[in-house]
């Protein structure tokens, strides 16, 4: 593994539910290489969401550390950009398409109103949104809504986007380009990508390495290299055999824990 930006130094984060202690993960410990795509996946409830959200600072752990270019994370961490699920929360619905990339910049330094204005443009490009930089977002599609979070969060020149399964509520066709599209984004400029999600195939398809998490106390259950070639196609990858195997191999372990999990009992709440 090449240079780390994150480290995680056995994490634990524990909720209180009703007076009790109900642990989410325990002791869980990696590192994630710099410029890399890192997919999470893993049983519903084992803690995706979770870990996402105490790597970049919007929650704390109850033990242990998250390191972030050498540093630990005690809040929100600047070169940080976390891009949710709930596009239509994200973007102000009172603000054109420029307006909320804007935001995005203005919100990380200053710049002069021609320089904003080409940089705006540049991202709104870079996403497929040129041509529609005047339109509020009740104008757009869902896909297109969601192309202008990213826009704005890659404004901001982070060194890691951070997206809580960002394609969950658009219908098959979109998601499937926007796949496409943020793999050309992460081919295109310096940034390392970790994404959450629950459908396997779209991790083996993005990904250079996937991490699939045990249900809750989550460990690491798979760590697996992606070792297909990119640039990845729709078509093209998908028809790879080690893709099969990648898929196969992934979804029959968090199937089996989903279908154990459907008949067991609640997790243990401890006083």
């Amino acid at each position: 593994m090449g240079e780390p930006i994150i480290e995680l130094k056995n994490l634990a984060k524990v909720f209180s539910v009703n007076g009790r202690a109900l642990t989410v993960f325990d002791n869980l410990t990696t590192r994630i290489e710099k410029g890399s795509f890192l997919s999470i996946v893993g049983p519903s409830g084992c803690g995706k969401s979770t870990l996402l959200k105490l790597i970049s600072g919007l929650d704390a752990p109850s033990r242990g550390t998250v390191m972030f270019n050498g540093r630990p994370v005690a809040g929100p961490a600047k070169g940080m950009i976390y891009v949710f699920q709930q596009y239509t929360k994200s973007i102000f619905p009172w603000r054109t398409v420029m307006q909320n990339v804007e935001f995005g910049l203005n919100a990380a330094k200053k710049r002069n109103r021609n320089a904003t204005r080409e940089k705006c443009l540049e991202y709104i490009r870079l996403v497929g949104l040129d041509g529609y930089e005047h339109y509020h977002p009740y104008q757009l599609s869902g896909g297109m809504q969601q192309r202008v979070c990213i826009a704005r969060a890659l404004i901001c020149e982070p060194d890691v986007l951070l997206m809580d399964e960002p394609f969950s509520a658009v219908d098959a066709m979109t998601r499937a380009i926007l796949q496409e599209l943020i793999l050309k984004i992460w081919e295109t400029i310096p940034v390392t990508i970790l994404f959450v999600t629950h459908d396997v195939d779209e991790a083996v398809l993005l990904s250079s390495r996937v991490m699939s998490l045990s249900r809750a106390p989550a460990t690491i259950r798979e760590d697996l290299p992606i070792d297909l070639p990119y640039p990845r196609d729709q078509i093209e990858t998908r028809d790879d055999e080690r893709f099969t195997a990648f898929r196969q191999r992934l979804f029959s372990s968090i199937f089996l824990q989903e279908k154990d999990g459907a008949a067991a009992p609640a997790p243990e709440l401890r006083p």
